[in-house]
């Protein structure tokens, strides 16, 4: 049962045109429904303005019932973040489940750290790239020291080939390249 409900200028604008009885009977039966859900009989005026009405009340009800049930399901970020907040009592025992479900059929061609490459986005980048290429550009991003920034593996590998493509294309270097000429005259 509800404690509250909205009521809309519109209701009030329709409820204008009736007498002081009349309006008040249609109020009396705005607030049953919306809250009680009870229909109550009216006369034909007052009824033909409540079957406009009680669509916008029928939809308002379904928004509260879905913010109760949302209320009852809480996530397991929000239960932690509740349960922190709350000062613990001398033997309470909480269970929180952390398993992190993982898609076993999934088929990864290649993961390190928190990045992974899906066979499927791996054939694109050989489809579009040389293999080679895209192997090497994958150890690189491997190997960059900064790599925790990035958050998809294919999408990172995807620009690094780009932007390998315009320097090859300028016969230009990057620094993770390595040269004959920088190496610092050391021979072995």
């Amino acid at each position: 049962m509800r404690d509250s409900f909205i009521f809309y200028r519109s209701f009030f604008e329709a409820t204008k045109t009736l007498t002081t009885e009349q309006a008040a009977d249609l109020y009396y039966a705005i607030c049953s429904y919306a809250l009680d859900r009870k229909e109550l009989e009216l006369a034909p005026v007052q009824k033909a303005l409540f079957s406009l009405i009680k669509p916008q009340l029928d939809a308002n009800h379904k928004r509260w019932e879905n913010g109760c049930k949302k209320k009852q399901k809480v996530s397991k970020p929000q239960a932690k973040r509740k349960q922190k907040r709350s000062k613990p009592e001398a033997n309470v025992n909480v269970n929180v489940n952390d398993n992190v479900n993982v898609n076993v059929n999934e088929r990864v061609y290649r993961k390190f750290s928190h990045l992974q490459i899906n066979l499927d986005d791996y054939e694109k980048l050989v489809n579009e790239y040389d293999q080679q290429k895209v192997d090497d550009i994958l150890d690189q991003i491997e190997n960059f020291k900064a790599n925790t920034k990035y958050k998809n593996l294919y999408l990172t590998a995807k620009n690094w080939l780009k932007r390998d493509n315009l320097n090859t294309k300028k016969n230009e270097k990057r620094a993770s390249d390595f040269d004959t000429k920088r190496a610092f005259g050391v021979s072995l």
